[in-house]
């Protein structure tokens, strides 16, 4: 994990004294990222953000081009695989989905 910084927010009580529970991020400041056996590769420019999910069944992929989100997906976690859903997408880029060998790379229109 040398090349991924994973960052926690602790658990935070609600106003009706509800624990909120705590959510695990990774970012990823190489161009791969490795979540659920998917590989998520991101032209330079950049940058992968996965987790964040209260629903610990999902995890979230968000991808940015510095400080703009530029793509949301999402993995659902079953018994014994994922599925990979995309939420939005900005219609500057390219995003290939290879489900056969569970890969999705991003990078520019051009």
């Amino acid at each position: 994990m040398e090349n991924h910084q994973a960052m926690g927010v602790g658990g935070t009580v609600s106003d009706n004294g509800i624990l909120l529970g705590k959510r695990h991020f990774l970012f990823c400041r190489e161009q791969t990222l490795h979540v659920e056996g998917w590989s998520f590769q991101a032209a330079p420019g950049f940058k992968i953000i996965a987790g964040g999910s209260a629903n610990p069944f999902k995890t979230l992929i968000s991808l940015y081009r510095d400080t703009d989100k530029v793509a949301q997906l999402c993995l659902t976690h079953r018994r014994t695989e994922s599925q990979l859903s995309i939420e939005a997408v900005a219609s500057d880029i390219s995003l290939e989905v290879s489900a056969a060998n569970r890969t999705v790379s991003v990078e520019d229109k051009g």
